[in-house]
């Protein structure tokens, strides 16, 4: 099931990849306020080249005070080409910076529908095995060197693997969610091959040509758990797929694992839902999203004040965006705890930052959430919390 850590780490991951996305705009930006000062080589004119220059270094100062202050740049001092080529690279940079930023709003959710993509297909992967086991125990030819095999049984035979393939709900979503194996069947064969035929619980399944339900459920969860989810091989093919496998694999194994287990459930296989209230969660993501972005300023000058023995410019970057999704939950989700809340991002501190930076978010965080809550601007309620009145 869907978990909130996950959506912090993917709003977390938005917006790194905004920051990056701004840090660029701005270098194109300033790219091209250089380019309208370069000395014209095919004017015939004389050209004051030092004179350029000077004009060039005033056009990309007033551009970064533009957007410090988020704003266009007044200077009335300042010639009129000059400021006008400073404005217009303000402009340019608000207009891309715009774009990239309703880009990974986008973006924000297919990444979390990408779990649900990772969970169909691995339902499915386990149903091509079965599948290439089949074909391969009824191949009339092998190699000379091709090592004997059991075949009393195969994956193929398996009856979990029989009600995964014979369950329509899941053959609709892989296709609505155009999930297939078809272009990658070479890897589905050699997966089989190198290993699940030289795994031994494998083999010891396929030496007997029956088998109990539990026995079935209980090789079935074997394949998912030791060899899909840890063989690199297996898991190296899933992370070229989705470069997000990783974190998302978590997830994915226990809706898989739970999956498998309604086979033998009263109800029989049961399709596992990506989340109880996608709604909500929904509503967590994008508000995290779009207060971090919209408050940064805000954030900023809090966290300055809590850095005052610090260079806050050289504050990892990744760090200041943990301590910022921080300060935007603690401010704006009242029914969160403030321990929670800490906890959780000095955890993603210590996976996605330096070797460091869990003490220092903690430090940080704790010092900054007693001084929010003395001034009255941290306020918890709903059950379970006291309302801080």
């Amino acid at each position: 099931m869907l978990n909130r850590r996950l959506l912090r780490i993917k709003v977390m991951q938005a917006l790194y990849a905004l920051r990056q996305a701004e840090f660029s705009n701005q270098q194109l930006a300033i790219d091209g306020i250089n380019d309208l000062f370069q000395p014209d080589l095919n004017s015939m004119l004389p050209q004051d080249k030092r004179q350029l220059e000077g004009y060039r270094k005033l056009a990309g100062l007033l551009f970064e005070e533009a957007i410090k202050s988020n704003q266009p740049a007044k200077d009335e001092d300042a010639p009129t080409k000059v400021l006008k080529a400073a404005n217009d690279g303000f402009i340019f940079y608000q207009s891309r910076s715009k774009k990239d930023r309703q880009h990974l709003a986008q973006m924000l959710i297919k990444q979390v529908n990408s779990i649900y993509d990772d969970y169909l297909r691995v339902l499915l992967l386990l149903i091509e095995l079965g599948h290439a086991a089949s074909i391969d125990s009824e191949r009339k030819h092998r190699n000379v060197d091709e090592a004997p095999f059991p075949f009393e049984s195969t994956l193929n035979d398996n009856s979990v693997i029989k009600a995964l393939a014979d369950h329509q709900p899941l053959q609709n979503e892989a296709l609505r969610h155009n999930i297939s194996w078809v272009d990658e069947l070479g890897f589905v064969r050699k997966a089989l091959r190198e290993v699940l035929k030289t795994d031994e619980t494998y083999r010891a399944y396929c030496e007997q040509q029956t088998h109990t339900a539990d026995e079935d459920q209980a090789l079935i969860q074997y394949v998912l758990r030791t060899l899909v989810f840890k063989h690199e091989g297996i898991r190296d093919q899933l992370a070229e797929i989705d470069l997000s496998w990783a974190e998302n694999s978590e997830v994915v194994r226990g809706l898989a694992i739970r999956t498998l287990k309604s086979v033998q459930g009263p109800t029989g296989l049961q399709l596992e839902p990506l989340t109880d209230d996608w709604e909500e969660d929904e509503l967590f993501l994008n508000t995290l999203f779009e207060k971090s972005f919209e408050n940064d300023a805000e954030y900023e000058q809090l966290l300055a004040d809590q850095l005052q023995n610090w260079d806050v410019e050289r504050v990892a970057m990744l760090d200041k965006i943990i301590l910022k999704l921080a300060v935007c939950e603690l401010l704006s989700f009242p029914n969160i705890p403030v321990k929670v809340t800490i906890n959780e991002y000095i955890e993603l501190a210590k996976a996605y930052s330096t070797p460091k930076s869990g003490k220092f978010v903690n430090g940080i965080l704790d010092n900054l959430s007693e001084k929010l809550m003395a001034s009255g601007r941290l306020r918890k309620s709903g059950r379970g919390l006291l309302d801080n009145k």
